[in-house]
């Protein structure tokens, strides 16, 4: 497959995009665009078949469900019912932005999006690339990252090409995603709403004026509601350590593990914590105490170590609160170890 790439920070580029990636959406082809969290891949969310070319494209397992992006209220209604006054005060409150939603859904959504479930997860982006795309097709889309299932999820132009050229028909490419981590999932058919994956807006944001179920837990048993609960995601090539505790203890592991094999290692360190790192290749996670910086990095981190060929990433960790759950979620789901110290 040829696919279409449109630079979308040139303007004519940008015209000519969306009316392309529009009416691709709208003839059952798939389009990546870009959102404030990540590259999605997307098809119309109302057609069956074409939602089935995401799960081929990207070798995706057919019972992990999808998310839905929309553009208004007026959409979300097409494929959910939303009236539960909770979900209604969460979508108002957060939306446009990086949170989703779930909530019963409509017979007009094919079983493909929801893996069979009677629930839908429901999404309106803020990013102008994302919402321009969905309002001129005129149908909700149905999109996940737009990676090869299992990897890093796309946060810049060279990854979406890595993954996705000949893959989909049309990309739309707006350098970096603003968060670099896809979005807050919610449930909004349970009391209180339960938070299924952290994200940008975080548990102490939403708790401000929801009551929520904090616990990330579920039953074995229970099918995934959402994307990112039961498959291993976010793994680069490379095997993933972290790291947790004190900043001696760390560093001190960490540079005895990379020691075995210095040529083939590679850190992901605070700005902070750096240059205590000796033999090993150290790629930034900003400033400690600022973990939007080290979210918004870790999964590009990740796909350079790829293209650098390392063979082992160790990486520190942020405090697990506000968006640094976010990255601890992702960090755990990629890492084949998770270690955590003693603090001195």
């Amino acid at each position: 497959m040829k696919t279409r790439i449109y630079d979308m920070t040139d303007e004519n580029s940008y015209r000519i995009g969306i009316a392309d990636a529009a009416k691709t959406i709208r003839s059952g082809g798939l389009v990546v665009f870009p959102t404030e969290t990540v590259y999605g891949l997307g098809a119309n969310a109302l057609d069956a078949e074409a939602v089935s070319r995401i799960f081929l494209a990207k070798g995706r397992p057919s019972d992990n469900p999808l998310i839905i992006h929309v553009t208004d209220m007026e959409m979300a209604d097409v494929v959910s019912d939303s009236d539960v006054q909770q979900a209604e005060q969460m979508m108002k409150a957060f939306m446009p932005g990086p949170i989703t939603v779930i909530l019963k859904k409509k017979q007009t959504v094919p079983d493909a999006v929801t893996a069979g479930l009677n629930t839908v997860a429901v999404r309106m982006p803020e990013q102008r690339v994302a919402r321009d795309l969905i309002a001129a097709s005129g149908v909700p889309i149905a999109a996940p990252s737009a990676n090869l299932s299992g990897k890093p999820s796309p946060t810049a132009p060279e990854d979406v090409l890595e993954d996705m050229d000949g893959k989909a028909d049309v990309i739309l490419l707006d350098g970096e995603c603003r968060y670099g981590v896809e979005s807050t999932v919610v449930d909004c058919t349970v009391f209180p709403a339960r938070i299924l994956r952290p994200g940008a807006i975080t548990q102490e944001e939403l708790s401000v004026t929801f009551a929520l179920d904090e616990s990330l837990n579920r039953n074995e048993s229970e099918r995934p509601k959402a994307p990112g609960m039961k498959y291993r995601h976010y793994k680069p090539n490379a095997s993933v350590t972290a790291v947790c505790g004190s900043d001696g203890s760390v560093v001190d592991y960490i540079n005895e593990r990379v020691a075995q094999d210095p040529e083939g290692s590679a850190v992901l360190a605070f700005e902070e914590l750096k240059n205590r790192i000796v033999c090993a290749q150290v790629f930034s996670l900003g400033c400690r105490d600022i973990p939007m910086q080290s979210t918004h990095v870790l999964f590009a981190q990740f796909r350079e170590c790829d293209r650098r060929g390392i063979r082992h990433i160790y990486t520190m960790c942020p405090k697990e609160e506000g968006i640094g759950r976010a990255f601890m979620n992702r960090l755990q789901k990629a890492a084949d170890e998770v270690i955590r110290l003693k603090q001195s």
